[in-house]
Parts: C-alpha cells; sequence; structure tokens
C-alpha cells in the first residue's frame, strides 16, 4: 500500500524536526497521536496520501516499522501511555479542506 512510502516518512521526519509545523493531539486514547497541519506543507502525491474528506487507514509494514523505529518510537512517546513495545503501527490520514489541514494519526498496537 502506498502508505509505506518515503511520503509518509518524509512527512513524519519533518514534524519530528520542527514540531510547531503540526498541533498534535492524543484524542483521549492511550495508543494514538493525532498531526494536524496545513496543506501547504509540501507532500509527495497527497491525492494518494490524503483523500479529501475521505479517511485512508492502512497498516505500515513490518519493514517500514522495523527501518524507521526510531521515528515510530518518537511518535510512540507523544501517545498517552507510550508501549514500552508494539507489534503493530496503523496510520490514517485525510485531508479536510474546509479546514486546509491534512491530518495524521499513528496508532500503536
Amino acid at each position: 500500500m502506498a502508505t509505506n512510502s518515503d511520503s509518509i516518512y518524509n512527512i513524519l521526519s519533518q514534524i519530528q524536526k520542527h514540531p510547531d509545523r503540526a498541533e498534535i493531539n492524543t484524542l483521549g486514547y492511550t495508543n494514538v497521536v493525532q498531526l494536524k497541519f496545513s496543506d501547504r506543507l509540501q507532500v509527495a502525491n497527497p491525492e494518494i496520501y490524503f483523500p479529501n474528506e475521505t479517511l485512508l487507514v492502512d497498516r505500515l509494514s513490518d519493514e517500514f516499522v522495523d527501518k524507521y523505529n526510531v521515528l515510530m518510537d518518537y511518535f510512540n512517546s507523544l501517545t498517552k501511555k507510550p508501549m514500552k513495545s508494539y507489534h503493530e503501527v496503523w496510520v490514517t490520514t485525510a485531508h479536510i479542506l474546509d479546514k486546509k489541514v491534512y491530518i495524521l494519526e499513528l496508532a500503536y498496537e
């Protein structure tokens, strides 16, 4: 699936390096972190990764999570109850047109 791409990695890396570029929420869940950021931020192929007014949900591949484990651990640390070990990371993305934002959520299981 497309969400196992460098595009998702690039967005997460940008937000890790510049957290002021995103609003970071936990939504009341212990295992979820939500990133809300301006749709003016450069995103490769937004029509694939951030569908307009539609949620795209995918499980990140084990290879992606392993390759970018430091980045995954960083965002896990932003959840209400960081997991010492997790087996899956799910990503949900969307483009909210009237708010002019992209949303990216990571759920750790």
